[in-house]
């Protein structure tokens, strides 16, 4: 700390160049907010990309012990601040952090549809912790579940804005959620995969498949635990993750409520069978 200005440590893979001048909230352990506005040291070369070894975050303040005073300790929370807004189309989504507040509402909605729905099964939703510094969150909460089969419910890049590389992928926001065939932690399980395949197209509903070297999501670590467990991911489209603002689509959602809840529904074992005999 410098002069008042704090410096930051990301949680995750956070690109440089769109953190400058955004603002964010600083959470002291006493539940105190404060404003701030990330910026870094200015460069002589206007071209040259940003390092986040070079930023910091300006409060307001002259000096480390202003800093002391307001109760703002190191390894504080430090949150971007964002607004959430229905865009012109109204079922595009702007908001901070879909990466993954939109699984864990996915959970609660999935909950909600299948309460009062017959099935044989025992369904856990966890909002885990640590996914992006190495699904440590899902590594301690499948040994403790110990599931038959898993799922990773998690956002994708979609490849649907100007000069997008298509070759990564060519998800669309509007064209349903994305199943993932593999990425950088996980190959999806192929009875799984072809199961909810099946599945979308038997009751229309629109899905797109995703496949990416890179990356990951905590069934990287569900299919590992004991024994281990068909997993996949399913992944809604998304613009901008791991920046401030970020899109989604309200058809996305739901589809994947859908396809979730009527898989849960169908599920004993007779169907697990199949799904292990692919």
């Amino acid at each position: 700390m410098i002069k008042g200005f704090i410096t930051f440590q990301t949680l995750g893979g956070w690109n440089g160049k769109v953190m400058g001048s955004q603002k964010v909230i600083i959470t002291t352990s006493k539940g105190y907010e404060y404003i701030g506005v990330i910026n870094s040291k200015p460069s002589k070369d206007a071209k040259a990309s940003i390092d986040k070894d070079t930023m910091f975050i300006d409060i307001g303040v002259d000096s480390k012990e202003e800093v002391e005073k307001l109760g703002i300790r190191q390894g504080d929370m430090i949150t971007p601040y964002f607004e959430f807004s229905k865009m012109a189309n109204t079922k595009y989504l702007l908001a901070k952090a879909w990466d993954d507040r939109v699984g864990c509402a996915l959970c609660i909605d999935i909950l909600k549809e299948i309460k009062n729905q017959k099935h044989e099964n025992i369904v856990y939703a966890v909002g885990t912790v640590q996914e992006e510094v190495g699904c440590r969150g899902a590594k301690t909460a499948s040994q403790i579940i110990n599931p038959d089969v898993g799922f990773s419910l998690d956002v994708s890049i979609a490849n649907d804005t100007p000069g997008s590389d298509t070759k990564l992928g060519d998800g669309k926001l509007g064209n349903g959620p994305q199943i993932h065939i593999f990425d950088g932690g996980t190959v999806g399980h192929v009875g799984l995969k072809n199961y909810l395949v099946d599945l979308a197209e038997e009751l229309e509903i629109p899905y797109q498949i995703n496949a990416l070297p890179f990356g990951g999501t905590d069934a990287s670590q569900m299919h590992l635990a004991h024994d281990g467990a068909p997993c996949i991911s399913i992944g809604i489209p998304t613009r901008y993750i791991h920046s401030h603002a970020s899109i989604i689509h309200k058809d996305d959602y739901d589809n994947t409520v859908k396809l979730m809840s009527e898989f849960i529904k169908r599920l004993n074992n007779d169907e697990y069978k199949k799904i292990l005999e692919f």
